[in-house]
Parts: structure tokens; C-alpha cells; sequence
């Protein structure tokens, strides 16, 4: 089998994966049926893959990377960038933007941020529905929806953004209001995304409007914490 053969093959034990796991569980399925729905033989899938678990560890994986990235390029551009040129000043318990356009700009960047999440994740919704399910069974991924907590936000050198950006301000800073923002935020966006198909449905909306709806009721929430030229990131 040439490379390019080969490389198609394994994008369709993946696909395969996601469909079966996101429809009968993670538990229920077999590598037998994921070598009838991807059209392979099982043989290839471990040439791939050690074991379906490990299949289920790089649909995981890549999905915690993409959205990595996608944050890292949000921090770096609309939050570092604007500490370095005087732009933005983080005070204990807020962003202060020294002009009413640049605070503007910053809230543009969120829109764009939120909209890139948000084409993400109902791209992938159904990887996420496997790690919402798993996440209340007791198996191995069990706590893997909690490994997005601790990227975004516990107070360590071994967190990115946490790091970046108080690498460049060190008047930044992550409290004990984490509870607020990791059930009000990070666990309404997957949950979008888990029950995309049906609400769609139930709304009687299509995509572009169901998205344009989601979309401004993240504005509707960011908006809260604006005050003048500054956002508040935490309530005392």
C-alpha cells in the first residue's frame, strides 16, 4: 500500500472511531466494528494504533492540542503583545487598557477567539461528546475533561497561559474563582457542542444561525465584566 493509501487509511479508522465511540460509547465498541466502518482490516488498525484505548488517547490528545493552540495564539497576540507596547496593564483584579480603542480591539480579538473556538469545537463535537461520557464513567479518562482545567487555569510554571502571560505582567495572577469559570464557561461551550445536532433541531434553526445565536450570548456574557477601558477578571 503506497504511503498516500496508507495515510487515507488511517483517517478513516479515526473517523470510524469517532462515530462508533460518539454512538455506542467508548466501552461498547470493538475493533472489529471499527475495521468494518472504516473499511480496513483489523491487522492495519494495530499497525496504527497499540489498542483502542490508544486510539481514544489520540483523538484526546489532538483535540487538547488544537485548542491549546488556538489559546496561545489568542494570549500571545491580544493580551502579551498589548502588556509589551503599554497598551494593557493587568491590575489585581482587572485589565486596564490606557485608550478606549484599544480595550475595543481587545474585544474583537475575543469575538474572532470565541467564533475560532467555536467552528472548532462543532467540527469535532463528536470527540467531545466521547470525553463528556467518559468523563462521568469510572475508566481511565475518567478526569481527562479536568486536564482543560489545569491548562487554563491553576497557578503554576507548568501552565502556558498562566506562564505567558504572567511572564510579561507579573501583577497577573489565578485565584480560588476557578469554580465560576470552569462551570460558566469551559462546560457551557462543550456542552454546545455535545447537543449541537439536537438543539438544532429542537430550535429549528440551521447552522449559520444557531452559531450567530451562540455567538452572541458569549458577547452578552463578556460584556458583564466590561467597565469603561477596563474588564474585570475577578469579583472581590
Amino acid at each position: 500500500m503506497e504511503n498516500m493509501g496508507k495515510e487515507e487509511a488511517k483517517v478513516r479508522i479515526i473517523n470510524a472511531s469517532i462515530q462508533l465511540f460518539s454512538e455506542k460509547g467508548y466501552d461498547a465498541t470493538r475493533v472489529n466494528e471499527i475495521a468494518d466502518a472504516a473499511g480496513v482490516n483489523k491487522a492495519l488498525i494495530y499497525y496504527y494504533f497499540k489498542s483502542k484505548e490508544d486510539i481514544l488517547d489520540h483523538l484526546l490528545q489532538t483535540f487538547f492540542k488544537d485548542v491549546k493552540e488556538f489559546s496561545m495564539n489568542f494570549i500571545k497576540s491580544y493580551i502579551v503583545e498589548m502588556i509589551k507596547a503599554g497598551r494593557l496593564d493587568i491590575e489585581a483584579d482587572r485589565f486596564h487598557f490606557t485608550r478606549k480603542d484599544d480595550i475595543e480591539n481587545f474585544l474583537s480579538g475575543i469575538r474572532s477567539y470565541y467564533g475560532n473556538i467555536i467552528d472548532y469545537i462543532i467540527e469535532y463535537r463528536y470527540i467531545i461528546r466521547i470525553l463528556l461520557l467518559e468523563s462521568l464513567k469510572d475508566s481511565k479518562h475518567k478526569h481527562d475533561i479536568f486536564s482543560l482545567y489545569n491548562n487554563f487555569m491553576i497557578r503554576s510554571e507548568t501552565n502556558p497561559f498562566y506562564k505567558m502571560i504572567h511572564d510579561a505582567d507579573a501583577d497577573f495572577d489565578i485565584s480560588d474563582y476557578v469554580e465560576f469559570k470552569f462551570f460558566y464557561s469551559l462546560i457551557p461551550m462543550l456542552s454546545f457542542a455535545a447537543y449541537y445536532d439536537d438543539w438544532k433541531k429542537i430550535r429549528g434553526l440551521n447552522d449559520e444561525q444557531l452559531r450567530a445565536s451562540f455567538r452572541r450570548a458569549l458577547d452578552n456574557y463578556v460584556s458583564l465584566f466590561v467597565f469603561g477601558q477596563d474588564i474585570i477578571i475577578e469579583k472581590q
